[in-house]
């Protein structure tokens, strides 16, 4: 730890996300909190609407403190929230159970102009310790090429509206009988998910999963 973040912690005690229990370090969840909070599960996914999908998994609920955390990384920068995130996961991988037969891991592309305004994709920096973990990689072998309107804002009717044809490969890019693992930030009505999922199964791949931080489905 560096003298500032001590400084730092003597000043404003760290505290757990959840319950604002006094913890050791920046970005501690207190063990209460931690085992309330993740709670691995797989989506139920109707045929009807995400059977591109083999499975979607979701490491929790969209609500209190994973809510709260994913707010503060996305619209305020925070990187004390993605401290709390990383330590969330990395406390629990090894209850997090994935298909042995990933070969392509796609985090959902930002617009190049939003990318440009936030400075980071944080669906990239959320899972990146997790992958590393792995020995997975990121690929970049797909784009947004539209700019969309945020989708908390919108209905389903209009979320689905919002991102079809929203995305594409990148020009030059086989992903064909290759398994993918697609990864947002949150789920709620799998608008997203489901146009980056069609987009792969259009470009030949092989099974196609998706996994989010939290869900509210």
């Amino acid at each position: 730890m560096n003298i500032l973040q001590t400084v730092l912690d003597f000043l404003y005690p760290p505290h757990c996300p959840a319950c604002e229990k006094y913890v050791e370090n920046t970005g501690d969840w207190c063990d209460s909190c931690l085992e309330k909070t993740f709670n691995f599960h797989i989506l139920p996914i109707a045929a009807g609407n995400y059977g591109v999908l083999c499975q979607i998994y979701a490491l929790g609920h969209y609500h209190g403190a994973l809510q709260n955390l994913i707010t503060r990384l996305k619209y305020k920068n925070d990187m004390n929230a993605l401290k709390c995130i990383h330590n969330f996961i990395n406390k629990m991988a090894g209850q997090i159970k994935l298909p042995a037969d990933i070969e392509v891991v796609i985090a959902v592309p930002l617009h190049k102009k939003r990318y440009e305004q936030r400075g980071f994709n944080q669906t990239e920096l959320i899972f990146a310790k997790l992958l590393q973990k792995a020995n997975l990689n990121y690929s970049d072998c797909m784009e947004r090429c539209a700019v969309t309107m945020p989708q908390f804002e919108l209905s389903r009717e209009e979320r689905l509206k919002n991102v079809k044809n929203a995305f594409q490969l990148q020009a030059g890019i086989t992903i064909k009988n290759k398994n993918c693992l697609l990864l947002d930030d949150i789920f709620t009505t799998g608008a997203t998910m489901m146009e980056c999922a069609k987009v792969l199964q259009r470009n030949g791949a092989g099974k196609i999963y998706g996994m989010v931080l939290a869900s509210d489905a």
